[in-house]
Parts: C-alpha cells; structure tokens; sequence
C-alpha cells in the first residue's frame, strides 16, 4: 500500500513558470496579431477601427473600475487588451461601435471586475460579451459583410442560412438544368416555365 502520510495536497497551479502575467498577455497579443492582419486584408479598414475601439474600451472600463472602487490599477498585465481583442474577433466588422463598447463593459465590469479580477471570472469574458450582444441585437450580430477584396476562387464570402432555409423563405428556387433531372440551386426569380421549382417537388 501507499504511504499517504506524505502526500500534501495545495491548491493548482501546480507546476508555476517564471514568467509574469503580464508576458503571457503578451505572448498571446503577439499570436492575435496574423489573425488581425489576415482580417484587415480580408474586410479593410474597418477591421482595424473595431479591434481599436474594443481595446480601448476594455483598457478604459477596467481603469475606470478600479478607480472609482479606489482599487490598484490593474491595466498593466495588458488582460484587458487580450479580452478587447477576443471579442471584437467574435464581431461582425459591419458591428456599430457603440455596440462594441457595450460589449466591452460587460466583459470587463460585469464577467471579470466584478468577480474579482484576472482568474476570478467564471466564464470567459469576451465570450459572455458576444453572448449578450447576440441577444440583444441579433440582427445586427448576424449582419456579415462581403471581403473588400471580393470573392476568392469563387469561395462564398458572405455567411448566410442553408439553401433549405433560403428555400423556405423564397430566396432561392430549385431547378432542373440536366436531362437527369439533377436539383441545383438558383437565386433568381426567373419564370417558373423555365424550369423545376421547389414548390413543384415537395
């Protein structure tokens, strides 16, 4: 049997690294940093303004926070920027701006400040902020914008609901363009005799 008599239990983490808090924000700022490239390349501008507002707004609701509770200032291990990063990745670019600092509040003051800080929050940040932007303003959260680049390769570029969901809603038609009779779909409103439509089939 095991002698349990030198077992000591503590609390985690239990393997600790030299490095601060403040570096591995860093760290990961540093791997965000191609995925906003790679987004400003893909949608422009715009992309940029709104990871900028949300980094601003984090930084400025966490230092207001800790402020007006008489609380150290905490905008120093740079958590904030990562939380503002993250959630302006979860936006649309098409998002308003002042919807993006109601995200950012949330995230800071609601999710993180108000359960104590950096490793307190019980759910991500950044993630319960989308959450509640979508459902609040889901219109405006599912509202996605075409590349400024336009189409690559011919790849969809723009996020939208199935084909069978279009279907249902009269956005497309399904049409017979072969002699096998094989559907395809078609979102134009040409005349019905021009071929198969869905309303013909199901």
């Amino acid at each position: 049997m095991y002698d349990l008599s030198q077992v000591k239990v503590s609390n985690s983490p239990h393997i600790r690294s030299e490095d601060s808090t403040r570096q591995i924000m860093l760290d990961v700022i540093i791997a965000l940093i191609p995925a906003l490239a790679l987004a400003i390349f893909v949608f422009g501008a715009r992309a940029l303004v709104v990871t900028a507002v949300s980094v601003i707004g984090s930084v400025f609701f966490e230092w207001l926070y800790n402020k007006l509770l008489k609380k150290p200032c905490t905008i120093g291990n740079c958590s904030a920027i990562v939380t503002g990063m993250l959630l302006a990745y979860t936006l649309p670019v098409t998002a308003p701006l002042w919807m993006v600092l109601i995200g950012d509040f949330f995230a800071i003051v609601i999710v993180k400040c108000l359960y104590g800080g950096i490793g307190q929050n019980f759910i991500n940040p950044a993630l319960a902020a989308r959450a509640i932007l979508a459902l609040s303003w889901a219109s405006a959260m599912n509202t996605f914008a075409q590349p400024a680049f336009g189409n690559l390769a011919g790849v969809d570029a723009i996020a939208s609901a199935t084909p069978v969901s279009g279907a249902a809603a009269g956005g497309f038609t399904f049409k017979s363009e072969s002699d096998d009779d094989d559907l395809v779909l078609d979102g134009s409103d040409e005349d019905a005799d021009d071929g198969m439509y869905a309303d013909d089939e199901f």
